[in-house]
């Protein structure tokens, strides 16, 4: 991305609307209620729609409201950004039910798969960690957040120097400066496959682009994974049946602004998707479990198939956990009735208490990317099997 570009979508931001259309769950709408802070929010009376609350915030009390759950709920995050206001029928039910696929998921391709776990390289998605974290901030209105989006874009690029059947794309935003970075391996069939994560980082401290916000776990370490994968899927000449994109997402930590903007043109255009696969803090190992699945605002169909992946390749200790609202960009997918699922390195209560803080940083994973590793083999394995359903 050159400075032109950057220079002309900084200023963009200008142009945003002073307020905003949020939603959000029951357990957000309790605590504004009972702390009476609506009023001092600006937030307009609260209405649902299709199970979901939403209301209307001015645009500069969106940190606040971030402030605010991250405060009184002990959680990350908490609201959706809406580019109008919310809708049942926005959640095109008409069309879900093309969208419950016929996919009868099993595990087929095990020789291919263990060929390319034995690839993964730990020390990879470190070095990658390191390089992210090394941005003072990678918040999606800031001039790093842009940078960012342009070293993963050239990255990427590099790593898939040798084939034709690879395009990638900056996807550019109306909400939000920072742009999605898009790859897509061309395959037989236009039903895709899509693997993700987002590349913006917060400090929801004290919010903004002046502010450090390293976020080596969320979700330096996410992008890693999503480097190595796709490392790995080009070092075995991996020519898939179907179309597979892999995503970098901008702006989900500002209420998933990125990902739910593409799910909406997706939904829209009605692509078919066989499925997305969220990579999003994954080097923070809790005690409960080596890892676990939330269970709510994802497909069950696809979480037993990403257990089935979990049991016969990793067979470590895991287990269904809710993270009760739309916790990363899985909820847009989700939200538009597609396919998605989304693996977390803890439960929601042993996660890494330092996200969303200056102190997310490498060394609170101990300097090393063992615990991502594990998501690689996820997103290895959940690639190559499923496109051979």
């Amino acid at each position: 991305m050159n400075k032109v570009l950057i220079f002309s979508l900084l200023v963009s931001t200008s142009t945003f609307a002073e307020s905003k259309w949020v939603s959000f769950d029951q357990e957000v709408k309790q605590a504004l209620e009972d702390n009476n802070k609506s009023k001092h929010l600006g937030i307009l009376p609260i209405s649902l729609t299709d199970g979901v609350y939403y209301s209307k915030i001015k645009k500069e009390n969106l940190p606040k409201l971030s402030r605010f759950i991250k405060k009184s709920l002990k959680r990350h995050g908490g609201f959706i950004q809406h580019p109008e206001r919310p809708s049942a029928r926005k959640r095109i039910l008409s069309q879900k039910s093309w969208r419950e696929n016929n996919i009868k998921y099993s595990i087929n391709k095990k020789t291919e798969v263990k060929v390319a776990m034995d690839l993964l390289s730990e020390p990879n998605i470190s070095k990658d960690i390191i390089h992210l974290t090394s941005y003072h901030t990678r918040y999606h209105a800031s001039k790093e957040g842009l940078e960012t989006m342009q070293w993963i874009y050239n990255n990427w690029k590099e790593l898939t120097a040798h084939r034709n059947d690879v395009s990638i794309e900056y996807y550019k935003h109306k909400e939000s400066p920072q742009p999605s970075v898009i790859l897509t391996i061309k395959g037989k069939s236009d039903k895709r496959i899509i693997v993700g994560g987002h590349a913006d980082s917060i400090n929801t401290d004290d919010e903004g682009i002046h502010s450090h916000a390293p976020g080596a776990n969320d979700n330096a370490a996410g992008i890693g994974v999503l480097n190595e994968i796709l490392r790995v899927l080009m070092k075995t000449n991996f020519k898939p049946t179907k179309t597979v994109q892999f995503i970098a997402y901008a702006a989900e930590e500002v209420g998933i602004l990125g990902s739910y903007e593409i799910a909406r043109e997706y939904a829209e255009k009605d692509i078919e998707v066989d499925g997305i696969l969220q990579i999003d803090g994954v080097n923070y190992k809790g005690t409960t479990y080596d890892m676990a699945l939330i269970d709510d605002n994802t497909s069950k169909k696809q979480n037993n198939f990403l257990a089935m992946i979990i049991d016969e390749y990793l067979k470590v200790n895991w287990g269904y956990v809710p993270c009760g609202y739309g916790c990363s960009d899985h909820a847009a997918w989700n939200y538009e009735s597609y396919h998605a699922s989304f693996p977390v390195d803890a439960i929601p209560s042993e996660q890494n208490p330092y996200e969303h803080t200056s102190e997310d940083t490498f060394d609170k994973s101990n300097n090393n990317a063992v615990h991502a590793l594990m998501f690689a083999k996820i997103g290895v394995a959940y690639t190559i099997e499923l496109d051979n359903l």
